[in-house]
């Protein structure tokens, strides 16, 4: 069984020099950074000291053409939904709208009875109403919508491969200092291929991310202008449903090997380590079954990049004795929180404090929320 590498996603959030000094460590196969979620004058920080560090600039990652339409709600700390919540969406600021998408192709495209989806899929909501570029929604499920979420149509192909004249600028500025490699967000074809080599000439290679049924159609163009691909599987199960994954992804796997062209899978490979200390049964046997099928490297997305910490919670003797004190005389010391970039609280200090609470079937605990920037929470 082929070992595969590892392709590390990082964000602004929680980055630190001495975090990805120590992340290097690892014998890292790819860094990847998404221009959808990234300012460029980060990326340049970054790249500076990637640079500094002597990480080969081929292996740096930048996903570009990320079109995703992102949701601006009118109470920006984020909205909370209850299963059956009614909310609305316009193109632009009217009373009794909770939220504003400045995106003329979805009010285009959407009908009642759609389901709509935010983020990866992480919410839904039923379409009950279309009025003059007025969506009304009904939510499937709980949770808590963050500003600037991702908002897509389920089923459809709502999502097009587009990198505007703006972004062939950044991009090329970019290339002009670091000649690193592009992943194409959206790809449809082999073309799309032809045209990025074209348009980014100084880019150390270009890998297509397949994450539509699009370019699943077209995966023989796609491959005879690729030496390595990115299956993105979040966009892709949303695309064509999560049902059919597992053998979409083996059918490309095996296109891809006959073409003598190397395959990165992506998204939720180990999610759950975004909440938990260790991955699910089923994550493990997924990521085995990769292997087995020979994929060359395993690219984690949000299990690196919107984890809620790095840093692991014990479950030692310390830990058991914490929780028995828990028990008695519950937290006493708050935890330390702050508000992130997405407008969500995020745990500074007092995970174990966390951690000996949920052992101890507290349901609440003591909590200080601060303003501190990401050199101040480290």
């Amino acid at each position: 069984m082929k070992t595969p590498q590892l392709w590390v996603t990082i964000d602004k959030r929680g980055f630190s020099k001495e975090g990805l000094k120590k992340l290097l460590e690892y014998n890292i196969a790819g860094i990847r950074m998404n221009t959808g979620r990234c300012p460029y004058t980060w990326i340049y920080e970054v790249l500076e000291e990637l640079s500094r560090l002597n990480y080969p600039l081929s292996q740096i990652l930048l996903d570009i053409g990320n079109t995703k339409p992102r949701l601006h709600l009118t109470e920006t700390n984020g909205m909370e939904l209850d299963n059956g919540s009614l909310f609305s969406i316009s193109d632009q600021a009217k009373d009794g709208v909770n939220a504003i998408l400045p995106h003329k192709r979805f009010f285009e495209e959407v009908n009642l009875n759609d389901i709509v989806y935010f983020g990866d899929g992480e919410i839904e909501a039923v379409v009950e109403g279309v009025h003059q570029n007025t969506v009304t929604l009904r939510s499937l499920s709980g949770g808590r919508l963050g500003n600037h979420v991702a908002i897509g149509i389920k089923g459809k192909e709502f999502f097009k491969f587009l990198i505007d004249e703006k972004e062939i600028a950044e991009v090329n500025s970019v290339l002009h200092r670091f000649p690193i490699s592009l992943i194409l967000s959206f790809i449809e074809s082999g073309d799309n291929l032809v045209w990025a080599k074209k348009v980014f000439p100084h880019a150390a290679s270009v890998i297509p991310k397949i994450e539509t049924g699009t370019a699943v159609s077209n995966i023989e163009s796609i491959l005879a202008q690729s030496d390595t691909i990115f299956v993105g599987r979040g966009d892709l199960g949303l695309s064509l449903g999560i049902e059919k994954i597992g053998i979409i992804q083996k059918e490309i796997i095996q296109k891809a090997q006959k073409a003598g062209c190397k395959i990165s899978i992506g998204t939720g490979t180990l999610d759950s380590l975004k909440w938990s200390q260790i991955p699910l049964r089923a994550e493990i046997i997924d990521i085995t079954n990769s292997c087995l099928e020979g994929i060359d490297y395993i690219a984690l997305t949000s299990e690196t990049a919107a984890s809620q910490h790095p840093f692991k919670v014990l479950d030692d003797e310390k830990m058991q004795d914490l929780v028995e004190s828990v028990k008695i005389n519950g937290v006493l010391t708050p935890v330390l929180l702050r508000m992130d970039d997405n407008e969500e609280y995020e745990m500074v200090s007092g995970h174990r404090r966390m951690h000996a609470a949920q052992l101890a079937g507290l349901t609440t605990i003591p909590a200080i929320v601060r303003e501190l920037s990401d050199d101040d929470a480290i």
